[in-house]
């Protein structure tokens, strides 16, 4: 812009000494009157300014295209506020749903801690701790495996899964000898794989008698304890039980 004045300035200069030209015309110098450069003063005049003409025309350019990268300017702006006034508001909405999230999962802790009162709520107070575990020995009623998995669950457990050897011999510990009960695995469902009634998963824990599982007569899937020893079973025998509480 500062070019701009100074050639500016320059043209009225120039303009000024060429209307002095023509005011001492009769001084016999040359005389060019600016009011109509091709006609009065041909390419004289013309020669003279077009330097400063071609310079105005080229800035002329500039300017045009400063207006236009203003007014871009001005909607990039627009833009910017927008996409400013949208991340506040996004904002916004994720503190809100935030909010909701933990509320929700709020909820779902005091309602898995409502659930698991009352699951320890409807176990048997016939159940004792040997070892780790709670544990119900049926003493009384013989029972088939299936009738004795029931009777079980009515108290708030499962036929027991023994975990490891610790808890064999203090399980045993509590039994009478040479009297056989029912524990919570079988191979009904495949032939060989045992698994726990309590979680559906392969027992890991055995103490097999000699010679045991033998499956006799293809009909032995269950098993029971015997004198410390684990055997498979006919399931539709009648026998004492052991029940391990829900965990």
């Amino acid at each position: 812009m500062l070019k701009f004045a100074t050639y500016f300035s320059l043209a009225f200069l120039i303009l000024g000494l060429y209307g002095f030209v023509a005011e001492v015309q009769g001084e016999g110098r040359s005389v060019c009157l600016l009011h109509d450069p091709p006609n009065q003063c041909g390419e004289f005049c013309l020669e003279a300014l077009k330097p400063m003409l071609d310079h105005i025309a080229f800035h002329q350019k500039e300017w045009i295209a400063c207006g236009s990268q203003n007014e871009t300017q001005a909607k990039l702006n627009k833009i910017e506020d927008y996409l400013l006034k949208l991340q506040e508001s996004l904002e916004k909405k994720e503190a809100t749903w935030k909010n909701v999230i933990d509320r929700l999962e709020k909820q779902l802790t005091d309602l898995q801690e409502t659930q698991s009162k009352a699951k320890n709520s409807v176990v048997s107070p016939l159940f004792q701790r040997i070892g780790e575990r709670l544990f119900y020995i049926e003493r009384a009623i013989r029972r088939s495996w299936n009738e004795a998995e029931e009777s079980c669950r009515m108290m708030g457990g499962h036929l027991a899964s023994i975990k490891h050897d610790v808890e064999l011999t203090a399980i045993v510990g509590k039994l009478e000898k040479s009297t056989s009960y029912w524990l919570g695995a079988t191979d009904v469902v495949k032939e060989g794989e045992f698994v726990s009634v309590a979680s559906g998963k392969p027992t890991s824990f055995f103490k097999w008698k000699s010679g045991q599982p033998n499956n006799l007569h293809g009909n032995d899937h269950c098993v029971d304890i015997y004198n410390g020893y684990m055997y498979d079973s006919e399931c539709s025998e009648a026998e004492f039980y052991i029940c391990e509480a829900l965990e």
